[in-house]
């Protein structure tokens, strides 16, 4: 009993793959930012953060070539668009902490008033719960505005200014 293989189709171009991981363990990247690893994440965690962050922008940049985009310029876009909007977050969380902690305040509150049938440990751990969700009620619309305004910058300065992979060229002569 033979087997005959099926004719192959014609494959699609190939895009740009996700690219390697020489990221040291000592940093976080998030597509041009760069920060130091805080001292409580691991090495570990550290490599996960900067794993994720470059496959999200592998794949913001594969959907840029797949728009037209040459490989330069799609890179060089979706590092700025994903650098823009993680400013842009921590921008809308810090103008939404004056209101987010009034947000936290009710939620201790209410976790104390939740919590007190479960006395003691309730009062301790149903409050701490309450306060995080209150907070994060509040901020997480200012943090995501944050990151849609950052992530609408990084497009717009990616598609204004030109890559940085590319080195420039000989300057033109000047008329005389």
């Amino acid at each position: 009993m033979g087997v005959t293989p099926a004719l192959a189709e014609e494959a699609p171009p190939a895009v740009a793959d996700q690219p390697a991981l020489d990221i040291p363990d000592s940093s976080i990247h998030i597509g041009t930012l760069q920060l130091d690893r805080p001292f409580f994440l691991s090495p570990e965690q550290t490599q996960q953060i900067n794993t994720a962050t470059t496959g999200t922008e592998a794949g913001l940049a594969q959907s840029l070539e797949a728009a037209g985009l040459d490989h330069a310029r799609s890179t060089s876009i979706a590092k700025a668009v994903l650098g823009d909007a993680a400013i842009g977050a921590s921008v809308g969380s810090v103008l939404a902490s004056p209101i987010a902690w009034t947000g936290a305040l009710v939620g201790v509150v209410s976790g104390a008033i939740a919590g007190l049938p479960f006395a003691p440990i309730g009062l301790v751990i149903v409050p701490a719960i309450g306060g995080v969700i209150g907070y994060a009620m509040v901020a997480a619309p200012f943090m995501a505005l944050g990151a849609g305004v950052g992530a609408a910058v990084g497009m717009a300065d990616g598609l204004i200014n030109p890559a940085s992979a590319t080195q420039p060229g000989p300057a033109a002569p000047q008329p005389s």
